[in-house]
C-alpha cells in the first residue's frame, strides 16, 4: 500500500488488515481504533500515522492530505484516544 512502510504493514496485518482495499473497506476510524487498542500501551500511534492511512485510502501520498482534512484527522484521533482512556479507567 502507498504510504506503508514494513512496519505498518506488520502492525496492520496484526489488526486484520491485509490490502488496501480491507483499509478502504474497514475505514480510517475503524483502523485507527484497532490500532490504538493493539498498540496503545506500546507506542505512539501519531497524526503521521493517520496522514499515511488517509493516503493510502486515498492512493496518493500522505504529503497531499488537504489542509482542511487535517483538523478532522487530528480530532479524530484525539476523540479515539480519549475513547480508549476511558475504557481503560
Amino acid at each position: 500500500m502507498r504510504n506503508i512502510g514494513p512496519t505498518s504493514s506488520r502492525e496492520l496485518r496484526e489488526i486484520g488488515i491485509e490490502s488496501r482495499d480491507q483499509l478502504v473497506e474497514t475505514g480510517i476510524a475503524e483502523v485507527t481504533r484497532r490500532l490504538l487498542f493493539r498498540f496503545g500501551s506500546e507506542k505512539n500511534i501519531s497524526l503521521n500515522y493517520l496522514y499515511a492511512l488517509e493516503g493510502a485510502i486515498q492512493d496518493r501520498d500522505w504529503r497531499d492530505i488537504t489542509p482542511a482534512r487535517k483538523p478532522e484527522l487530528k480530532a479524530l484521533l484525539d476523540a479515539l484516544r480519549s475513547e480508549l482512556a476511558d475504557k481503560r479507567d
